[in-house]
């Protein structure tokens, strides 16, 4: 079969090759893959990924074998996975299902084969069948939608009539906006140059404000939404250290900082000024968890979240440098690949 292999961890060491199709053990299934997303890791890299390996975790399609041992799932179901392919099953993070933080954990598409191929296997604890309102496109956003529900209902706690500021109106970012819209939370989502489109749609799935840093005024406009305290919480999706200080000077006392995306570059903070003084609280988000995933599901069925409309590209696996390059540039959103 295809798949798309990360050779090493040099920058763009990737190649489209043939590779022999897996076989699921005894405790996995073997899924037909019909939807992967693209993922920012995926384009620039994470200290999880161990080549080679097939990237892409972002994913739905139908499984189509099982092992002995699987039970509760059928052939021909259409599925979502979890990105967790292997755990320790022995730590305390194991012991609570907080799956995302044991230290020998093994991810989709990092340290275990993922799903840019035309087929993969995952443990079946991992999987999670489709509400049968999600098409194979949407079910390959349920992974970035856990995600954003683990930050914003599980890590911040987000409550009705809270203030959210979202920095980077990305795939991530939306999502964040959407799930807090959902809790009751007024949303501000801010961008920079090129993010035009982006902002736009935000607008359209709830965003109550939109805010073009280029423009400035931030600082004004947050004023004079919140009488002059600050926001309640800030979601820092875009990894830059702008956006960081920038939400720690707009956050007001005792509200929530949550770092949702990956920064990578070492930052200096003023503690002082930020848990002494203002008693802010510093949170963190990786990934998701089981829980994660059936308050993402819950959503979905209830359809209080629209992941379709996130969707600007679907290209076949063999376009992939064409997907990728579309990932890369603001006027794509989020971009599909699917086996030929």
């Amino acid at each position: 079969m295809k798949a798309l292999v990360k050779l090493s961890h040099k920058k763009d060491d990737l190649k489209l090759l043939e590779v022999p199709e897996p076989v699921p053990a005894s405790d996995q299934v073997k899924i037909k893959v019909k939807r992967t997303g693209i993922c920012g890791t995926d384009l620039y890299g994470y200290q999880a990924v161990k080549p080679p390996v097939i990237l892409g975790h972002e994913t739905s399609g139908v499984v189509v074998a099982k092992g002995k041992k699987v039970a509760g799932i059928r052939i021909g179901d259409s599925v979502t996975t979890e990105t967790t392919t292997f755990i320790c099953g022995s730590c305390k993070f194991c012991q609570s299902k907080d799956y995302n933080l044991c230290s020998k954990r093994k991810g989709l598409g990092s340290s275990s084969d993922g799903a840019f191929a035309e087929y993969f296997c995952i443990r079946a604890e991992s999987i999670h069948k489709l509400p049968p309102n999600v098409d194979f496109a949407s079910g390959a956003i349920c992974e970035p939608l856990a995600c954003a529900v683990h930050a914003v209902v599980e890590q911040a706690r987000v409550l009705s009539g809270e203030v959210v500021l979202i920095f980077g109106p990305g795939p991530f970012g939306l999502l964040i906006g959407q799930v807090s819209k959902v809790l009751g939370a007024r949303v501000i989502i801010c961008g920079k140059e090129g993010d035009e489109k982006r902002l736009k749609l935000a607008e359209i799935l709830g965003a109550e404000v939109v805010i073009n840093l280029k423009k400035g005024g931030i600082k004004e406009r947050i004023d004079e939404l919140t009488s002059g305290y600050g926001v309640d919480v800030v979601f820092e999706c875009s990894g830059t250290s702008s956006a960081l200080y920038s939400g720690l000077k707009l956050i007001r006392k005792k509200g929530r900082y949550i770092q949702a995306g990956i920064l990578r570059q070492s930052v200096r903070v003023n503690l002082e000024e930020v848990l002494f003084t203002k008693e802010i609280i510093l949170l963190g988000s990786h990934t998701q968890k089981p829980s994660s995933w059936k308050k993402a599901l819950n959503l979905l069925f209830q359809k209080k979240i629209n992941l379709k409309a996130l969707v600007t590209d679907e290209l076949p696996l063999t376009h992939w440098k064409e997907g990728f390059l579309k990932a890369k540039k603001k006027d794509s959103i989020k971009v599909l690949l699917y086996p030929d």
